[in-house]
């Protein structure tokens, strides 16, 4: 009764002194609230394909389409779970270029429209393979909701929630829902993703914390390190270099991290990734009292094997995109992506081999550890001592950390437990860390709390 007690003094006086706040759980209604805002706002911002976005249908139309995919994604159909896609558009809505065409990008259009309800989602979606297909969708003045036909999209939008640099197939600027799980839906607007349901929770891409200022500032050391070795490298060899826009090495990091807990997420093991601040190198790398590494690297070039290839890359892109536009002009994430080039592709390669490596070296028990720099220290890491540190914990709600809920330790296992702890020790330590279910989140101290935010894509394995 005590204990009860006290947990719930603790809970209230984090709520009045950090504004944390209540849990309050969304449904497919919320979501379509959501929807609405989101894609006016794209429409405003003027996105890239603003002009080419499709209107959506009334209120009672969307909720209709999502509330429908709601209720399947809790159904099995044969003991087998379901995973599908979906696309409010028309069939001549799809490919239609040259570009489309290349890259397999086709319709299959039934004779004769099929209903839209569960019962045909249901038996449709194990039909589909989610990576390469979408069930397509139309609404009609006079029957309202059909099942038009499928449409076939290849695999290369995964690159985008995977990490990658492979250009994805066009899809029309439509409604698309993906359903990944029990309760579990995204909403998009053609490739792009603009919120997701889970656990009763609504996140969107403005909620990533990779994109918050604090990470960016936390890696700006890195990025600036990087640029002043590679002007160098310019200057010596006198060459007619393009610039490298400031905002590439943050993007190829981006997917770098985006690749890393993708690979883990489908390891089905989960595991734990540190990284350790600069100033902060020699510490981990040798005997501490914080963590014990079972496998050290030696200190040799080995170790940072990212900062090599990512020089090599800025070298490769900065040269051919000289050669093509001159030396004024500024390379960025985009160059990279359209450039097709053996050496680019080789070095391509390499990035994200390297980003399967270190997650792999996490199906080992205990955490991998790194630097900001992520030159790889070692793995097998176990977070030493007595694990004692208040009974609480910050759930994020924004990239920032400006909005939070509480949440207990009690909740989750010892991987997450020995993280919070070593994050409250040593508040300069940052944490990814992957449960066995392929839930991710980022864990550092934030705001006099140790914090944490949900990765998200929450579920895409």
């Amino acid at each position: 009764m005590f204990l009860r007690f006290s947990l719930s003094v603790e809970v209230a006086t984090l709520f009045f002194k950090n504004k944390l706040y209540p849990m309050v759980h969304k449904y497919p209604k919320d979501l379509v609230f959501e929807l609405l805002a989101l894609w006016r706002l794209g429409s405003q911002a003027g996105e890239s394909g603003g002009a080419g976005y499709k209107r959506l249908p009334n209120f009672d139309v969307l909720e209709e389409l999502v509330s429908t995919c709601y209720q399947v994604s809790q159904m099995q159909e044969e003991a087998r779970g379901l995973r599908f896609r979906i696309m409010l558009c028309e069939p001549e809505d799809i490919g239609g270029d040259w570009r489309s065409e290349s890259q397999g990008l086709f319709t299959l259009v039934f004779s004769k429209p099929r209903p839209y309800n569960e019962y045909e989602l249901l038996k449709l979606g194990p039909s589909t393979d989610y990576n390469n297909s979408l069930i397509g969708i139309r609404n009609t003045a006079s029957g309202g909701l059909q099942i038009w036909g499928l449409i076939h999209s290849g695999s290369k939008w995964m690159h985008l929630i995977h990490g990658g640099s492979k250009q994805a197939t066009p899809l029309p600027a439509g409604l698309g829902i993906n359903i990944v799980g029990s309760g579990r839906l995204i909403v998009c607007r053609g490739q792009d993703i603009l919120a997701q349901l889970s656990g009763g929770n609504i996140t969107s891409p403005a909620m990533n914390v990779f994109q918050s200022q604090w990470v960016a500032e936390r890696f700006g050391r890195v990025r600036d390190e990087l640029a002043l070795l590679h002007e160098r490298n310019r200057n010596q060899k006198k060459a007619e270099w393009a610039q490298i826009d400031s905002s590439f090495v943050p993007a190829l990091y981006l997917q770098f991290f985006k690749h890393v807990i993708s690979t883990m997420r489908r390891s089905g093991h989960g595991g734990t990734i540190i990284s350790f601040p600069a100033g902060m190198e020699e510490l981990v790398a040798h005997d501490n009292s914080y963590i014990d590494l079972k496998y050290r690297f030696a200190e040799d070039g080995g170790r940072n094997q990212l900062r090599k290839v990512v020089l090599q890359i800025m070298e490769v892109l900065a040269k051919n995109c000289g050669r093509l536009y001159g030396p004024d002009y500024n390379a960025g994430w985009q160059d990279y992506v359209s450039l097709h080039t053996e050496e680019l592709a080789q070095l391509d390669e390499r990035i994200f081999k390297f980003a399967r490596f270190i997650a792999r070296l996490t199906g080992v028990d205990g955490a991998v550890v790194t630097t900001e720099g992520l030159e790889l220290i070692g793995f097998g890491g176990i977070i030493q001592g007595t694990m004692e540190m208040g009974g609480s914990v910050a759930l994020a709600l924004d990239p920032e950390a400006v909005r939070r809920q509480v949440e207990l330790i009690e909740s989750v296992g010892t991987r997450h437990r020995s993280l919070y702890y070593l994050c409250y020790k040593l508040q300069d330590v940052l944490g990814i860390i992957v449960s066995q279910d392929a839930k991710a989140r980022v864990v550092t101290w934030s705001r006099d709390m140790v914090t944490c935010w949900d990765v998200i894509p929450i579920d895409f394995t």
